[in-house]
């Protein structure tokens, strides 16, 4: 009977698991399952039950259709390396882990597993992260990794859904405190039709809110929530709105400067003195980007835009891999470790 592996991608929004078999690393579509938000700094004890409901759901499910046992399980979790201190708490969701894997079980943060998922060991690369949060994160060919941004939602996350969603309340209450009570009201109005037309699956929730209440209403809401009006934005943006091509330019500006920054640290913020990278392979992930193409394509245009040479260092690939086929890297390391000790 095959056996198989499972990795598991927990962020902000949602958790998602998939199996793949350990023969030949195909996925498994019919084993994804699907949980709540995994982020382990936000709610640390309802990120561990998203994650062992996933990791539960997709076992049984790789089960019954191999037959096998799960050799290893991964998970990338948003907030990990911020609950680095609190060890006791991550080994005791790690036991949770290895008794769905049977012994080996490797934890890691969101970035990390994207981060594995797309770049082999010793292959330098960067990865881009635009979801409910953002980041950057690059690789190097020793397997050194640098990051730039990440922060969190209080102190940035510029470049995400949630920040572009906080973005346009901001703009919203500036023009009411100028006194353009009618321009944002007919902005707010724009907004929330885009929102309604939109691919969320509670297009009512926002239909609560007024130009009023609207501090109230992000004060109240937790932070994947916001995230999914950015969805409005982005149909207006596509629309040519004025408002929302200035709230999504300055984002992915910002982020695009997360990156010129982060090739600067890793010391190829110049082309020309690091003729090994004349093109390093980077990765646009993360929600946020996935589901918007439009966004990815402004992304490229800021990046390219950039006056210190990082255009003529990053080449974005199209088709991300699954960040839960991390599990294959992560296996493959542990098997060969193995042999090592033996």
């Amino acid at each position: 009977m095959p056996d198989f592996l499972i990795g598991i991608d927990a962020g902000g929004t949602k958790t998602r698991a998939l199996a793949y078999r350990a023969d030949d690393f195909t996925p498994l579509p019919e084993t994804e399952s699907r949980s709540g938000p995994g982020n382990l700094t936000s709610d640390y004890e309802g990120a561990c039950r998203s994650i062992r409901e996933a990791a539960s759901d997709c076992a049984e499910a790789a089960r019954a259709i191999l037959g096998g046992n799960c050799l290893h399980l991964s998970v990338g979790a948003a907030g990990f390396s911020g609950i680095a201190a609190r060890q006791t708490d991550a080994d005791g969701l790690t036991d949770a882990l290895l008794s769905v894997s049977g012994g080996r079980a490797t934890l890691v943060s969101d970035a990390a597993l994207a981060l594995h998922a797309n770049f082999a060991a010793g292959e330098a690369g960067m990865i881009v992260i635009s979801g409910t949060g953002s980041a950057t994160f690059f690789q190097s060919k020793d397997n050194a990794v640098l990051r730039a941004g990440g922060w969190g939602n209080i102190l940035g996350d510029r470049g995400s859904g949630w920040s572009a969603a906080r973005e346009g309340a901001v703009r919203l209450l500036r023009l009411n405190d100028s006194g353009d009570r009618s321009g944002a009201e007919s902005f707010f109005n724009r907004w929330k039709e885009a929102h309604r037309r939109g691919p969320a699956a509670d297009r009512d929730f926002f239909d609560s809110c007024s130009v009023g209440s609207i501090i109230d209403f992000v004060m109240r809401r937790p932070k994947k929530d916001l995230s999914v009006l950015a969805c409005g934005l982005v149909s207006l943006y596509e629309a040519g709105d004025p408002v929302c091509r200035e709230i999504l330019g300055g984002e992915m500006e910002a982020l695009a400067s997360d990156c010129a920054r982060l090739l600067k640290a890793a010391g190829l913020g110049d082309p020309s003195l690091s003729p090994a990278f004349a093109v390093l392979p980077a990765v646009l992930t993360g929600g946020f980007f996935e589901s918007n193409p439009s966004v990815r394509a402004l992304f490229r245009e800021r990046l390219a835009a950039l006056p210190d040479g990082a255009r003529a260092v990053v080449a974005c690939r199209e088709n991300p891999a699954d960040p839960t086929r991390a599990v294959v890297r992560h296996y493959l390391e542990s098997v060969s470790r193995k042999e090592t000790e033996s």
